[in-house]
C-alpha cells in the first residue's frame, strides 16, 4: 500500500482503536456485592483491550459504580441513606505540604454549600496485586463522605453538588502549588475510583471494592489503550459520569469540543495540567471568574 490516506475502500481518517469498556447492572436495583464479584471477572477478560509498558504498567484503568448504602454505614458508624450523602474521591497535589490547603479549600467549598462533612479517609489499596515496577506510578486517593442538605429534589442536588465540583476546580487547575489536585468524582449517586492499572487489578487493587459488605447495583469500567496522549492516572477513565472508547484519531478530535465551547460568551474552560498538555491548550487564569463563584 501506497503513503496515501485513501486506497480503494480504506480511509484513513476513520481509523480507530478500541479501549475496553463493560456495563453491569441488576434490573431489580438491588445491592449486592456479587456486582463487584462479575465486574472482575469482566475485567480479567479484556486485559488486551488496554495498553501496557515493557515493566507491565497499565495504561489506565477504573471503575464508576454506585454508592454502597452498607459499605458507608459500616465506615462512618452512621445510618445513611441514598440521596442523604454523597462521596468524593480526589487525587492530592504533588507538593504534600499542600495537602492540608487542599482538604481545607475541599472542606470550605462543600461547607458553603450545605454540606457536612461526615468523614475524610484514605483510600485503601493493595500494592501486592501490582506488578513491582507499577506501584510508584499510583496515586493516593482521599475520600471525603458529606451529608447533603434537606429539602433538595435529585435534580436541585445534582446541580448544587455540580457547581461544587466546578468551584474547587477552578482553584485546583489555576494555582500552581496545588498542581495535581484532582476531582476523580463527587456525587450522591456514584463514585469513580481509578489509577494507572491494568483491567484485572482493579477490583483486587482497592480494598474497598474486595470489602463483602461492599454492596452495588451498578458497575462500569474503562481500560485505556491511548495512541497518542501520555499515560497518568488522571487521563485514566471512567471520567466523573461517562467513559468515551476509540483514542486513535484523539488528538484531531480533541479541538472539536473546544470550538463550540468558546462560543459561549463569558465562560471560562478549566482544565487539568496533564490535559492542558496533551490537548495543546491552556486557558488563562480568570480571577473575575473565581471571585464570582465565592469560595472564600
Amino acid at each position: 500500500m501506497s503513503d496515501s490516506t485513501t486506497f480503494g475502500l480504506y480511509d484513513s481518517a476513520t481509523d480507530k482503536s478500541s479501549c475496553g469498556v463493560g456495563f453491569l447492572t441488576r434490573k431489580d436495583g438491588k445491592q449486592t456485592h456479587d456486582v463487584l464479584t462479575k465486574g472482575h471477572q469482566a475485567l480479567c477478560a479484556v486485559p488486551h483491550r488496554g495498553g501496557m509498558s515493557s515493566e507491565g504498567v497499565g495504561d489506565g484503568a477504573g471503575v464508576s459504580v454506585d454508592l454502597s448504602v452498607e459499605f458507608f454505614n459500616r465506615v462512618t458508624k452512621s445510618q445513611l441513606t441514598l440521596g442523604k450523602f454523597g462521596v468524593g474521591n480526589f487525587f492530592m497535589p504533588n507538593d504534600i505540604s499542600q495537602h492540608k490547603r487542599a482538604r481545607e479549600l475541599v472542606d470550605c467549598v462543600l461547607s458553603k454549600r450545605g454540606m457536612e462533612v461526615i468523614q475524610t479517609r484514605n483510600v485503601e489499596v493493595d500494592n501486592s496485586v501490582l506488578r513491582p515496577a507499577a506501584v510508584k506510578y499510583q496515586l493516593p486517593i482521599l475520600q471525603w463522605i458529606f451529608a447533603t442538605p434537606e429539602g433538595k429534589s435529585d435534580s436541585e442536588l445534582d446541580k448544587l453538588i455540580d457547581r461544587a465540583l466546578l468551584a474547587i476546580e477552578a482553584v485546583a487547575y489555576t494555582d500552581t502549588s496545588l498542581q495535581g489536585l484532582y476531582p476523580l468524582s463527587l456525587s450522591a449517586k456514584m463514585q469513580v475510583l481509578k489509577g494507572r492499572l491494568n483491567s484485572n487489578e482493579i477490583i483486587p487493587y482497592f480494598r474497598d471494592l474486595n470489602d463483602a459488605d461492599h454492596s452495588v447495583h451498578t458497575l462500569y469500567f474503562h481500560t485505556r489503550f491511548s495512541t497518542n496522549t501520555d499515560p497518568h492516572p488522571s487521563m485514566a477513565q471512567p471520567f466523573r459520569l461517562m467513559a468515551h472508547n476509540g483514542e486513535l484519531n484523539t488528538d484531531k478530535k480533541i479541538g472539536c469540543p473546544k470550538r463550540p465551547l468558546q462560543g459561549l460568551k463569558k465562560t471560562t474552560l478549566f482544565a487539568p495540567r496533564v490535559s492542558q498538555i496533551a490537548v495543546g491548550w491552556i486557558k488563562p487564569f480568570n480571577r473575575e471568574w473565581l471571585k464570582m463563584t465565592s469560595i472564600w
